[in-house]
């Protein structure tokens, strides 16, 4: 395979660049946010251990999107890439070049420029030595392209959406949260729902929680949604998708994965993809509207904690989630599906 090719790869598959640097972050933030919120308990006591768990917190809520760039790195160039995008991480983090989003962008030059670096033929005498000192000269590329030339612009872009994003109101987040819904309910996760997320999780930087706060409210839509769909009318389901959504419903709300919904909705797209757009823009409507924020970037029960509004939180699902299950099945009643004739394909 040549060079040519195995660049276009790599920037194909962008967004699975990015879901593994995700993977590898969660943990870490999930460890960040569980003893953060534990810290808030003890905060009136001189005891050590609170102080314990709150530099816990500290250090999963500081070290998360460093940890996010190296994994993107490494899902592009393996072991190699860690460390410079670790560093890189680090460097978008803590100086103004750009937060989550240079991050983000710089895990993947790094990773890739690692990866051409070890393309490079050295001589001999360099041959044993050069799998380490090229993550050496791709972190030093890619370091100065993001201080210097790709940070400022992303982070001045961060400043005027934080500006513009203060300055709406209730009716303008109303705004935001339907459009958040749309893209978060077309694609269960896909490259749509991740610009979403990836737009809301990058303006924590500038201490604007709302735009987080309609993520996290969509997210769990489209799988709860589909999974209640199953059970109003379960004569419009095959065996296998209603034992499917009575396996999901409660990993849907203790991790709080759209994923989840990708099997109920493959075998009949269109319809679930309607059904899930509308639930997640009422949902998304609702949670700008009554400005809910969420104060970090966690999923499923974990994120409940970080919500400045819990109970408009849980209020603000229902609607989603009944739009969701009554118009998918309103579009699967009129659309006469054969269940019969699926389910004896599904069992051939």
């Amino acid at each position: 395979m040549g060079i040519g090719k195995e660049t276009k790869d790599i920037f194909k598959n962008t967004g699975l660049h990015f879901r593994t640097g995700v993977s590898y972050m969660l943990p870490v933030l999930l460890i960040g946010g569980f003893f953060g919120s534990i810290a808030v308990l003890g905060k009136t006591s001189d005891a050590e251990i609170w102080k314990l768990f709150k530099i816990i917190g500290d250090i999963g809520l500081k070290y998360f999107v460093p940890v996010m760039a190296a994994y993107v790195a490494f899902s592009i160039t393996d072991t190699p890439g860690i460390a410079p995008g670790f560093i890189i991480g680090i460097l978008a983090q803590e100086t103004d070049s750009g937060g989550y989003l240079g991050a983000l962008v710089g895990g993947i030059l790094v990773g890739y420029f690692t990866f051409l670096a070890l393309k490079v033929k050295v001589p001999e005498m360099l041959e044993s030595s050069w799998g380490m000192l090229a993550p050496v000269f791709s972190t030093l590329l890619v370091s100065i392209l993001i201080f210097f030339f790709i940070g400022p612009p992303i982070a001045h872009l961060m400043k005027t959406i934080s500006t513009y994003l203060q300055s709406i109101g209730n009716g303008g987040n109303a705004s935001m949260g339907a459009i958040m819904g749309f893209f978060g309910g077309i694609d269960y996760g896909g490259p749509f729902s991740k610009t979403q997320s990836t737009f809301a999780t990058a303006v924590t930087n500038l201490k604007l929680y709302t735009p987080l706060g309609i993520a996290g409210a969509i997210i769990t839509v489209p799988p709860l949604g589909l999974c209640l769909a199953t059970i109003l009318n379960p004569k419009l389901y095959t065996k296998t998708e209603k034992n499917y959504a009575k396996s999901s419903w409660i990993y849907a709300v203790v991790a709080g994965f759209t994923e989840i919904a990708i099997p109920l909705a493959a075998g009949d797209i269109i319809r679930c993809t309607i059904a899930t757009i509308c639930g997640c823009m009422i949902t998304g409507t609702l949670a700008g509207y009554f400005s809910l924020e969420l104060y970090t970037p966690v999923l499923g029960i974990p994120q409940w904690f970080f919500y400045n509004k819990p109970l408009v939180y849980l209020c603000i699902l229902i609607p989603g989630i009944l739009t969701t299950a009554l118009v998918v099945n309103f579009l699967k009643k009129i659309s006469k599906r054969n269940i019969e004739e699926m389910e004896k394909e599904e069992k051939d």
